[in-house]
């Protein structure tokens, strides 16, 4: 009688069950929020051409849903960072230099560039760093870049979640 029990405790044990994501009346949250994000530059002169925009996102192992999307919000800065038009991103799991597989992406600007709404079209897996890289070919005017960052779980009616800010600086001239 009690060995029906015990083997049905160790399945559980050996197959951890995991929900897709915390729904709380029909929407759905993450349990842990990401916190660490950044933007990054490597060309951080004004007009200098080559450039791209990396933004890193790591979402927590305890994040108990994928990441469906990440809304940016320009908060500072004279011109919008996407001062020639809007791009169309690519991304991967993992950091620039340290590329891992791709992830289907796409992001909608609106507010003259200054709004991005990231979403990717399969669930970003808690635990990953997932990287969204826009070749902009040419940096912005100088100044510093500021967004404001929200996550938003992949499921039904997602609640987006503040992650922080993130900047980028963009220099007047080189000094030689």
């Amino acid at each position: 009688m009690h060995v029906i029990p015990s083997a049905l405790a160790a399945a559980f044990l050996l197959f951890p069950i995991h929900s897709p994501a915390l729904e709380i009346n029909g929407q759905t949250s993450f349990v842990a929020v990401p916190t660490k994000a950044k933007l990054i530059n490597y060309s951080s002169y004004a007009f200098e051409g080559g450039a791209k925009f990396y933004f890193v996102i790591e979402l927590p192992q305890g994040a108990d849903a994928g990441l469906g999307g990440i809304s940016l919000k320009q908060i500072r800065g004279v011109q919008p960072a996407f001062y020639y038009g809007p791009i169309q991103p690519k991304a991967f799991l993992g950091i620039p230099r340290q590329r891992g597989s791709s992830v289907p992406v796409s992001a909608n600007f609106e507010d003259g560039n200054r709004s991005i709404a990231i979403n990717f079209q399969e669930a970003v897996p808690p635990g990953s760093k997932v990287t969204v890289a826009f070749n902009v070919m040419t940096n912005p005017p100088a100044g510093l870049y500021v967004y404001s960052v929200s996550a938003i779980p992949w499921g039904p009616n997602p609640i987006p979640q503040d992650v922080g800010v993130v900047q980028m600086s963009v220099f007047s001239q080189r000094q030689f």
